[in-house]
């Protein structure tokens, strides 16, 4: 199973992975890199949600500390969380397999030497156990796979989203994400957002997550 650390390394990981390869796509999109007449026209099949911004002609670029970002956003104690329920989880249920084949074990084990009517029986059940241990292991696998990458997708997106917005509040045409010892190995500390970025992402969490609750009545009469 992977342990808190190993989890946040992918997580940090596939921020890095998602944002590079977003801005490939905002490189794509540039002028010089589609024809003339779709970039003044906006023809653009791809972008059929966002408002094309003008160019002014000056590429504005600023940066954010990934570490520090994961270290300092509130939500992902929550994500951390949810993380170590899924891993609980699936350790549990290793565990309640692992009892199954242990319990099987001890009924033939305290039987005694096996009769020879009985091994052919044994080897039957053996086998069946070992099948149905595996497919258990590999589901569970599967199951806080998929967990781990809902978390993680669930932090891109937010992450994205916020850089979207503070990029746009602020004037910024790309944002990157800055890990030590990755491509990126020096950026001015004038072009640092993390803080700002940390500060937006953080009102928007405390945000939601003092909404207040809906009653199903109120919700369901339109809130009469």
């Amino acid at each position: 199973m992977e342990n808190k650390g190993s989890s946040l390394a992918k997580i940090s990981l596939g921020i890095n992975v998602a944002l590079i390869i977003a801005v490939i796509i905002l490189f794509v999109k540039m002028p010089g890199c589609s024809s003339s007449e779709d970039v003044v026209n906006g023809n653009d099949s791809t972008d059929t949600v966002n408002p094309i911004i003008p160019d002014d002609g000056i590429m504005t670029i600023g940066y954010f500390q990934a570490d520090s970002l994961n270290n300092n956003l509130l939500l992902m104690t929550e994500l951390e969380s949810m993380l170590e329920d899924a891993s609980k989880d699936a350790d549990n249920k290793m565990r309640s397999e692992e009892s199954k084949v242990e319990k099987w074990q001890a009924k033939w084990q305290n039987g005694g030497v096996l009769l020879q009517s009985e091994q052919a029986r044994y080897q039957q059940e053996a086998q069946e156990m070992e099948q149905n241990y595996m497919q258990a292991q590999q589901r569970i696998q599967m199951e806080l796979a998929a967990a781990q990458e809902q978390h993680m997708f669930t932090l891109i997106s937010r992450v994205t989203k916020g850089a979207k917005e503070y990029a746009e509040a602020n004037g910024y045409d790309l944002i990157f994400s800055y890990q030590l010892g990755q491509n990126l190995y020096y950026a001015s500390p004038n072009n640092d957002v993390t803080d700002g970025l940390i500060e937006l992402m953080n009102a928007d969490y405390l945000e939601r997550s003092t909404l207040p609750e809906v009653d199903p009545v109120e919700a369901e009469n339109g809130g009469e």
